[in-house]
């Protein structure tokens, strides 16, 4: 029935915010459980795209070019079933990210907000898109507004940690190192945020603060290479 994937998707939502390859995992089985149950449910397409998302984000999947193509289809396929649904607009920004395409994420994420003006997800995925292009006005407005709609949001690190690497750009590494300090150390902060702290700490002077998150970024994933966080944020 529609509301068993309504379950089902929700359920979903529950493993996807953690950003682990085991929660992606099972986030990806119950979108994907939804969508057999009900195949015009536009936000479990959502919710696959971004399972793909974080696959190629976080590299965790063996082939990152895949995932960010999936990430792509699946929101595509999302907006075939409602277009005006804002996590599908926001997904298929976000797609864009994966190729460094930030231009080509702002329509999409700014028809998001468009559509849902209290949606602070998608301001967020604004502000970050605004962060990748080096627009600190715009940039800090949408980390504000996002803020102010949801100040105990599941990616509440993502919007620290944004304004972190705003302030890295602008040439403020004290206050850049004390927004990431306080990313990092947000609940459910995954090893790419550890990193931001690593970078503006080190940026800052602070070099054995900044040694410490890059042994916290090792200690989430093993081996991770510096390359890394320039792949996830190309600023």
């Amino acid at each position: 029935s529609q509301f068993d994937a309504w379950a089902n998707y929700h359920l979903g939502l529950r493993h996807l915010y953690r950003f682990t390859a085991t929660d992606n995992a099972a986030a990806r089985a119950h979108f994907q459980r939804a969508i057999t149950q009900d195949p015009t449910l536009a936000r479990a397409e959502a919710g696959l795209s971004f399972t793909s998302f974080i696959d190629a984000f976080l590299r965790i999947a063996p082939d990152i070019p895949a995932a960010s193509r999936a990430a792509r289809a699946h929101a595509e396929r999302g907006l075939e079933r409602d277009a005006l649904d804002p996590f599908v607009n926001f997904t298929m920004g976000r797609a864009h990210w994966l190729v460094n395409d930030a231009e080509g994420a702002r329509p999409w994420l700014a028809r998001a907000v468009d559509i849902n003006p209290n949606y602070a997800q998608g301001l967020y995925a604004s502000a970050f898109t605004s962060m990748l292009i080096g627009d600190s006005s715009r940039c800090e407005a949408e980390v504000q507004a996002a803020l102010k709609l949801s100040p105990i949001d599941p990616l509440l690190y993502g919007m620290y940690g944004v304004r972190a690497q705003m302030l890295i750009q602008t040439g403020d590494h004290a206050a850049a190192s004390e927004w990431g300090e306080k990313a990092a150390s947000t609940p459910g902060a995954h090893h790419l945020i550890a990193m931001i702290a690593a970078v503006s700490c080190k940026l800052a002077g602070a070099d054995a603060r900044a040694t410490r998150w890059a042994d916290v970024a090792r200690s989430n994933r093993a081996n991770v290479p510096a390359q890394d966080y320039a792949s996830a944020f190309p600023i």
